[in-house]
């Protein structure tokens, strides 16, 4: 007899560590599953709850961390007194984590929690007769196969971030488990992917996995089998993603608005491109980490909203402490976006309708302009608080400590020499006005078509096939341009363009800060290159250590030798 619980860490702990067996829990309610179970509501809301965290698990924190944060395009820099937190944001950008970093036990932790609820909640399904609840067969077939692919979804992380792992899937496992090798880990999850899409629906009720979902995961999978089992399978990535294109698993098309994928959810508008996204509403789900980490104290003025923001994450610099251009191979983020390229302009809002221009908030912060509804007031500048506390506040393509003179340039450029306007602002999920009722409204797109096209593209690539490849990117970065613009910016009008460094700078530019990078870097055989304020990588960091609370709490498991 399975339990639904709602508990405190505790059983979360539990759940990320199955040797674990003896935690007290901190029950907040406990119901026995014939008791939960009432009514259609009732398993609809036991359905949703592990989405609900597998938001947390890939937006709000460590797993967004450890894939942009050891990589070259984000760096959460100290800023003076703010910042330093120990040490992790030096010790992830210059890795030099261990298995005892908070961080990495939180990439562990965090898939294991929600494979834990996926367990749970499949479990009781399948006990479960759903015509008692005026469902159907069909209903139960499709809420287990939303299940497992959540769950392979969860292991997606695992096996990209640590390999071997240990394979649940025991609602009631009392026992440790060893772990799996990559081999058996991949071929666990490509099952479950296979054995689900059957059972899932066409074009789904948005924030649910859906058979295009579930295709665009085994993408994923075969797109990165050549690093994590071995074995390359472009070709497979390939097939999956042109079925996908072709309307096999769904009806999806390519927004033809370069925002359109990233303002979904805003005004009730779905973006044509995401085949996955997490819905966010104001105060009942929300962007909220996303928005605390990279937004300063005073971006509430010139965003309008209430909220204060950490002055956290920002792109790394692309430029020198005397404004040159670095000439690092990789990062670079902003300046490797071309003059013309409309995601490059400064963030603002356009009109009342909650349009607006650029991903980037960059120089002079002006106060949001309540007579139009929307946009800037050019005559009120917002002022800093630290460093330029009382001065007008203006973000730099670059980081070092320039209100300290020459004794502050001397310091140089560093994660540790930060100041309060230091770093470009990443806003590709826009933050729009509070006063107009759209804060917090966009959602997370987990998925886009343009994935899938960036994966033909490559199996293309490699396999020497650089028309093709060309004309797959092409079809997604054509949004980027104006009209006389483009001819200059194709790649099929420009063959010469499309090299290697460029492949991994286009996945940099079409992907930025949705959790993309750190696989890329991998998969391009990237990873331990330098970049700004890193060397390179003295000995392999591609995968992580499994973390050391890990391993104490489980006699089975064993070092994996990172």
């Amino acid at each position: 007899m399975n339990k639904i619980k709602i508990l405190g860490s505790a059983m979360l702990l539990l759940l990320a560590a199955p040797a674990c067996t003896d935690l007290e829990e901190e029950a907040f309610s406990t119901l026995v599953t014939e008791t939960y179970y009432q009514d259609k509501n009732s398993v609809m809301a036991a359905l949703v709850r592990p989405y609900e965290h597998a938001h947390w698990n890939g937006w709000d924190g460590d797993r967004w961390i450890l894939s942009e944060l050891t990589s070259d395009n984000f760096v959460w820099a100290q800023k003076g007194k703010h910042g330093y937190d120990g040490g992790d944001w030096i010790r992830l950008h210059h890795h030099e984590w261990t298995a005892d970093d908070n961080h990495i036990y939180g990439g562990w932790t965090g898939p294991y929690q929600g494979i834990g609820q996926c367990n749970v909640f499949i479990s009781d399904f399948e006990g479960l007769d759903y015509s008692k609840f005026g469902m159907t067969d069909v209903d139960k077939a499709q809420h287990i196969s939303e299940l497992r692919t959540l769950r392979a979804w969860f292991y997606l992380f695992l096996i990209d971030q640590f390999r071997s792992v240990p394979i649940s899937t025991d609602a009631s496992l009392q026992e440790p488990l060893p772990a799996s090798s990559p081999q058996e880990v991949f071929t666990f999850i490509e099952t479950e992917l296979k054995e689900s899409i059957q059972g899932l629906p066409q074009n789904g009720v948005v924030g649910h996995w859906d058979q295009g979902g579930a295709a665009a995961l085994l993408v994923r999978l075969y797109l990165n089998a050549e690093k994590w089992i071995g074995t390359p399978m472009y070709d497979q990535a390939a097939q999956v993603a042109q079925d996908v294109i072709d309307g096999k698993y769904g009806t999806y098309s390519l927004d033809p608005d370069y925002r359109g994928p990233f303002r979904s959810g805003i005004d009730g508008y779905r973006s044509p491109e995401n085949i996955f996204e997490f819905p966010h509403a104001r105060n009942i789900y929300e962007f909220s980490w996303m928005y605390n980490a990279m937004m300063h104290y005073q971006a509430r003025y010139s965003l309008d909203n209430d909220w204060g923001g950490w002055n956290g994450i920002t792109l790394t610099p692309s430029r020198d402490l005397q404004g040159n251009l670095y000439n690092y191979e990789l990062g670079i983020p902003y300046e490797t976006y071309a003059d013309g390229d409309k995601r490059k302009q400064p963030f603002r809002t356009t009109d009342k309708d909650n349009l607006y221009d650029g991903f980037f908030l960059i120089g002079q912060q002006y106060a949001y302009n309540y007579d139009k509804g929307f946009g800037f007031d050019s005559t009120t500048m917002v002022n800093g608080t630290e460093e330029y506390n009382g001065k007008p506040l203006f973000y730099v393509d670059q980081i070092g400590r320039f209100s300290e003179g020459a004794s502050g340039l001397a310091k140089g450029s560093h994660v540790s020499t930060g100041e309060e306007n230091s770093g470009v602002r990443f806003i590709k999920f826009p933050w729009l006005p509070e006063s107009e009722g759209q804060f917090q409204f966009n959602s997370a797109p987990e998925i886009r078509l343009a994935e899938m096209y960036y994966a033909i593209a490559e199996a293309k690539y490699r396999a020497g096939d650089k028309a093709t490849a060309a004309q797959m990117l092409d079809a997604v970065r054509r949004r980027n341009f104006t009209d006389a613009a483009w001819p200059a910016h194709s790649y099929a009008a420009n063959p010469g363009m499309l090299t290697d460094d460029e492949f991994v700078d286009e996945l940099s530019r079409e992907f930025l800060g949705e959790r993309h990078r750190r696989t890329d870097l991998v998969r391009w055989d990237r990873f331990g290159q330098e970049w700004w304020d890193k060397p390179a990588d003295a000995a392999d960091r591609s995968v992580f250590p499994i973390p050391t609370r890990a391993l104490n709490t489980n006699p089975l498991l064993k070092p994996n030798g990172y």
